[in-house]
């Protein structure tokens, strides 16, 4: 974009803003530069120039592109020439709003790179927004013919992207375009056009100023301030990321303290099942390890007291707040009954339960399984369903999950 505003300050001194100050500026000369010395080099014609009826399909393209370009309607030109940089479609917004209508003179075209492909000089003036006289311009083209036999302006070769190189371009066509420039009858066409725009900046001061003054102030604004916006999105753009690779960052890590949290819920599960014993039926919790020992406490069948160490035949343990002796023929390792058969006993769908232990109310059938609840001594559970695989299906406190059979009583 810098490049757009040191042109029209190298230029102008041709008080020629449409021609030559504003060749990148106004898209009018191709993007090209004039010869410093004041005198084009002259080069053997490839071909000559041919005229363009004004009915024809080409005419008709470029007549089309002119009226969505003073628009500034992108859309419509995109189904037309293509592609259009991000810069170049503001710098058409830009446009628009200095340009009221174009007026095509005429039509010159020579043979492109490829079958099917022109090189295209279009002679127009240009109306701007608060200028009594229009401005001489001489725009380029590259124009292609597609297997549906339209016309397609393949807007790589716009002077916008000769100049600014926003999109890659072929070398043979933009070697093409260089040789063309330097061609009489192309050299004599600008010549033209620019003694034309040259009288009219002499007679008509107005003009003169917008087109050197205001005009090139206009668009210096118009590049700061899209400079600008550029630099917010992408400023706008990192945070973005940084902010999402922070949230991913945060939600790796909340996922690994909630698996730490759920192996030491685990292991912590798994540490109490070691050092808990269950009354195999009544029984009494004695002060001493003997039979004959003060009795502390009667304990019913199922009870579970914590284990604190076995001496001879007796386990000293723990329970209620008491701590004494139950002799070990009356304990068993789990709160599960004693069965000849290794499948859990079921239980009655419906049934509702007073626990007498607190219970994991889990997600799925399985030890590994989320805990979703914990029930208390004395709460209640309901019955859904009791399975052979040892675990029962409960509700509790509107939640439904699986509860191991052997823990209810």
């Amino acid at each position: 974009m810098d490049k757009i505003v040191d042109y029209i300050k190298k230029n102008k001194r041709y008080a020629t803003a449409c021609v030559v100050a504003v060749l990148m500026l106004l898209l009018l000369i191709y993007g090209m530069s004039w010869n410093k010395k004041g005198t084009e080099k002259e080069t053997e014609d490839k071909s000559a120039y041919q005229k363009e009826q004004q009915d024809s399909q080409l005419h008709k393209l470029l007549t089309a592109y002119y009226k969505a370009y003073a628009k500034g309607d992108v859309n419509a030109l995109l189904k037309i020439a293509e592609p259009i940089s991000d810069e170049e479609k503001s710098y058409i917004g830009f446009m628009s709003s200095q340009i009221d209508s174009y007026d095509i003179k005429e039509v010159y075209t020579k043979k492109g790179v490829n079958k099917n492909e022109k090189l295209v000089s279009a002679y127009v003036e240009i109306h701007f927004k608060g200028i009594k006289v229009s401005a001489p311009g001489l725009d380029f083209f590259y124009v292609e013919e597609g297997k549906d036999h339209k016309l397609k302006i393949n807007n790589l070769y716009s002077a916008y992207n000769q100049e600014n190189g926003k999109l890659d371009m072929d070398q043979n066509i933009v070697s093409r375009i260089a040789a063309f420039e330097e061609e009489s009858d192309v050299v004599d066409l600008k010549a033209q056009v620019q003694k034309e725009f040259n009288e009219i900046s002499l007679k008509d001061k107005n003009f003169s100023v917008f087109m050197n003054d205001k005009l090139p102030k206009a668009a210096k604004k118009w590049a700061a301030d899209y400079k600008n916006k550029v630099a917010q999105e992408k400023k706008a753009q990192q945070e973005k990321k940084a902010k999402e690779k922070k949230e991913a960052e945060e939600k790796a890590k909340k996922a690994q303290q909630e698996k730490k949290k759920q192996e030491t819920a685990k292991k912590k599960e798994t540490a109490e099942k070691k050092s808990y014993l269950y009354t195999k039926d009544k029984v009494n919790l004695r002060k001493k390890p003997t039979v004959d020992s003060k009795i502390l406490k009667t304990l019913k069948k199922g009870k579970k007291v914590q284990k604190i160490k076995k001496t001879g035949k007796f386990y000293k343990v723990k329970v209620g707040g008491k701590t004494g002796y139950i002799h070990s023929m009356y304990l068993k390792g789990t709160g599960k009954k004693s069965s000849g058969s290794s499948s859990a006993k079921k239980l009655r769908s419906g049934k509702t339960i007073t626990l007498s232990d607190t219970v994991n109310i889990r997600e799925r059938k399985s030890q590994r399984s989320d805990r979703i609840a914990v029930a208390y001594v004395n709460e209640q559970i309901k019955v859904v369903k009791s399975y052979d695989s040892g675990w029962t299906k409960v509700k509790y406190s509107g939640k439904t999950g699986y509860v191991k059979t052997k823990y209810l009583k």
